[in-house]
């Protein structure tokens, strides 16, 4: 959503290979299906790219680049995809309400992981983990699993539930009802990174499996 990003019995997962972390990573193409390998993403959500810290990931055989900034497997940008995705989005703050009321929440959380954190999981139209302890190669920060309850049939449109902003603007708006973000906030080198794993409801037990080892 913004930039395009808008169970069943369970099917056996498939060996995939992929080449061991330590490989080089490669910049990730704007779009189409890659090949199994590790690659950079690039933040999406600020303007000024060139100092902005990235991810570098391993990707294993099946998934899709999109803008240079995220990986999809059995992706759409409507309900219909129930495929899983991770992308590098920067996060800034909520809205008075994700459906009726697009107005930021004033203020702004500051530059640290905590009132970010809270801010994402207590919104309206959505249901919220508790927030937990991570660390990411050596970064600390939380995570959080936020997942939309509203009927967003209801909100104005396919792009009506706007989730979190940006620092540049921009705005993630959600493709399902059910769908859950998994959104991680670290401190990195003093720096508030964020990134978020984006699972609807009917996504399969084994491109799920695949998206955690992804982020593993």
């Amino acid at each position: 959503g913004g930039n395009g990003v808008g169970a069943p019995q369970t099917p056996t997962p498939t060996a995939t290979t992929a080449p061991p972390p330590s490989a080089s990573p490669r910049a990730l193409p704007d779009s189409g299906l890659i090949e199994p390998g590790r690659y950079w993403l690039n933040p999406v959500g600020i303007r000024d790219q060139t100092t902005a810290p990235r991810i570098a990931l391993t990707v294993p055989a099946g998934w899709t680049a999109r803008e240079g900034s995220f990986v999809d497997k059995n992706y759409d940008t409507t309900d219909a995809g129930a495929g899983p995705a991770l992308v590098a989005w920067q996060m800034s703050g909520t809205f008075v309400d994700p459906c009726t009321n697009h107005v930021l929440v004033e203020p702004t959380p500051g530059p640290g992981i905590d009132a970010l954190v809270d801010a994402l999981a207590h919104q309206p139209g959505t249901r919220a983990g508790p927030p937990t302890a991570v660390t990411v190669d050596g970064y600390s920060g939380k995570f959080v699993e936020v997942t939309v309850t509203a009927d967003i049939t209801k909100c104005g449109g396919t792009d009506g539930f706007w989730i979190w902003a940006s620092p540049d603007g921009d705005h993630r708006y959600v493709q399902g009802t059910n769908e859950m973000e998994r959104i991680y906030v670290l401190d990195v080198e003093g720096r508030r990174f964020t990134f978020n794993a984006r699972i609807p409801a009917r996504t399969t037990p084994a491109d799920r499996a695949e998206l955690e080892t992804i982020i593993a």
